[in-house]
């Protein structure tokens, strides 16, 4: 996996070693994520009930690796422990007590670890809870979830509760270091640091059974007081531009306003090599003779189906996976994009992995001047988002991150791809000089429907994003929410603007209902 930001290099980083515990042997991709690690471990030990060609596991009982990337000369030895399946566990545990590190890390066969995943727990180990409180005793990462196709299915974040402690499907489900010496302890006090962010890529129904052992072994024995740990910024791209922008316009009956867009496209200014993509998601109407008729203006315009499933998130990633660009803009069938709109974002993305744009209401929707979206740069979320009707990411980062998640279904999808991303270590960055004429909801039954999913949605985010931050808004605020709600009832026969504004808010707080009843959670 491709790794271009910038990491600093840290000489006083504790030493960690690896298990990797391999039911299935799937092992031989897990080592090579790890021979590519920017802060290598000293050692790693695959524990494997398979035979030496299984999984393109390594061969030899103690072979020393070639050097990751960026490195120069050996990389550590890598040593091989073949036992029965039951054997698995205390197999692990005694590699472990073996390690020449005072922290062992520990991973499934067939997880890839991101590049910077040692850094941060070797980093966390020691600053986790802050100066003179004693050794961190076992550090905590998420794993990103992923089908076989390789994108995203879930991910999963340690407990951020300060009272919490680690349960054994925290455990099983995230990745983790202990520190060495209390898989034997007798008991005792240690740190407990929870690292929010997604490290790991892992597929979905991985085995993980035997990757507890060590985990529960510590907590079994010590007792763990959560520290929280606040990660560094990510920084910067290498500051290389796009060799090819891939323009993704996912659609589905838009022949009324596709040809705007695309003509837009075509007239774009500045030097930027760029290739689009409309990505048909099972129009019935004149969509597709509306884009072949664009070909004129626009000579390398593809069409890719995409029929299959509705849903922008489906056309999205069908449109990644047909892009032969490096960086992959998106953009909306109903908007219309600034002239300089492709030649801001490819100059946004020489230092960032995502970009987002400006959306600007005022000449597609002069009549809703008031509904303009703010700009990344104002928001007040826990973490910024680029909106997917003005967003752009490099394809390496997109393919890392598992691409678009398809179970947010009508809102939502944007502010996730974002938030995910940067929680796999990566830097998103506002383009306002990168804008695109947005178009608002005129007919109120739409409005109310789109609301309606952007409520659902917060709900969704609030399950998947709480243990990263993501904080819902206080009793005040929602008893204000719903007060106002009712007292402004009346507004609904006042005049258009005002019925207007009462339906965006009140479709939105029936959504978080409806969301939060069906996620299990409160968010009002």
């Amino acid at each position: 996996m491709d790794d271009t930001s910038e990491r600093p290099v840290d000489e006083e980083l504790p030493s960690v070693a690896v298990v990797v515990a391999d039911p299935d042997g799937d092992g031989g991709r897990t080592v090579r994520a790890l021979l590519a690690q920017t802060v290598r471990p000293v050692s790693i030990t695959l524990v494997t009930t398979a035979g030496p060609t299984a999984g393109g596991t390594p061969t030899g009982h103690d072979a020393r690796s070639p050097g990751g990337a960026g490195s120069s000369g050996a990389g550590p030895p890598v040593r091989i422990v073949r036992c029965a399946r039951e054997d698995l566990g205390p197999a692990c545990v005694d590699a472990a007590r073996n390690a020449p590190a005072p922290y062992v890390a520990v991973l499934r066969g067939g997880d890839e670890a991101l590049p910077h995943w040692l850094w941060h727990l070797s980093r966390a180990a020691r600053d986790g809870g802050g100066e003179g409180a004693g050794p961190v005793g076992l550090v905590q990462c998420g794993t990103l979830r992923l089908r076989d196709d390789g994108l995203v299915d879930g991910f999963t974040l340690p407990p951020a509760s300060p009272g919490a402690r680690p349960s054994t499907a925290d455990l099983l489900e995230g990745a983790y270091a202990v520190r060495r010496e209390l898989l034997d302890s007798d008991g005792g006090t240690s740190r407990w640091v929870a690292v929010p962010m997604l490290l790991v890529r892992r597929r979905a129904g991985a085995a993980g059974d035997p990757a507890v052992a060590l985990g529960s072994r510590v907590a079994g024995r010590v007792r763990l007081v959560r520290h929280g740990y606040r990660p560094p910024p990510a920084g910067p791209r290498s500051g290389s531009t796009p060799r090819l922008v891939s323009v993704v316009v996912p659609v589905r009956d838009g022949a009324r306003t596709l040809a705007a867009q695309l003509t837009a496209l075509a007239r774009q200014t500045g030097a930027v090599a760029y290739e689009v993509l409309v990505v048909d998601n099972g129009s019935t109407d004149a969509t597709r003779e509306v884009a072949e008729r664009a070909r004129a203006e626009l000579p390398g315009l593809r069409i890719v189906d995409a029929s299959d499933r509705a849903g922008e998130s489906f056309a999205r990633n069908r449109g990644i996976a047909a892009a032969r660009g490096d960086f992959i803009a998106f953009c909306d069938a109903d908007d219309v994009a600034d002239a300089g709109w492709l030649a801001a974002m490819a100059e946004a993305a020489r230092e960032a992995d995502l970009v987002g744009g400006g959306l600007e209401t005022s000449a597609l929707s002069p009549d809703h001047v008031d509904e303009q979206p703010l700009p990344m740069d104002a928001q007040t979320d826990f973490l910024p988002f680029a909106r997917g009707a003005n967003s752009g990411a490099w394809k390496d980062v997109l393919t890392v991150a598992g691409g678009w998640d398809e179970r947010y279904r009508g809102g939502g999808e944007d502010m996730d791809l974002s938030w995910r991303v940067q929680l796999c270590g990566y830097l998103v960055r506002y383009a306002g000089d990168a804008r695109m004429h947005y178009r608002l909801r005129d007919d109120l039954r739409a409005l109310a429907r789109q609301k309606w999913n952007y409520g659902r949605s917060g709900a969704q985010l609030y399950a998947a994003y709480r243990r990263a931050g993501f904080e819902r808004r206080d009793g005040r605020t929602v008893v204000m929410n719903w007060c106002w709600l009712l007292l402004h009832v009346p507004d609904l026969v006042r005049s258009p603007a005002l019925r207007r504004r009462w339906i965006r808010y009140g479709a939105r707080l029936a959504g978080f209902l409806a969301g939060s009843a069906r996620r299990g959670v409160r968010y009002l």
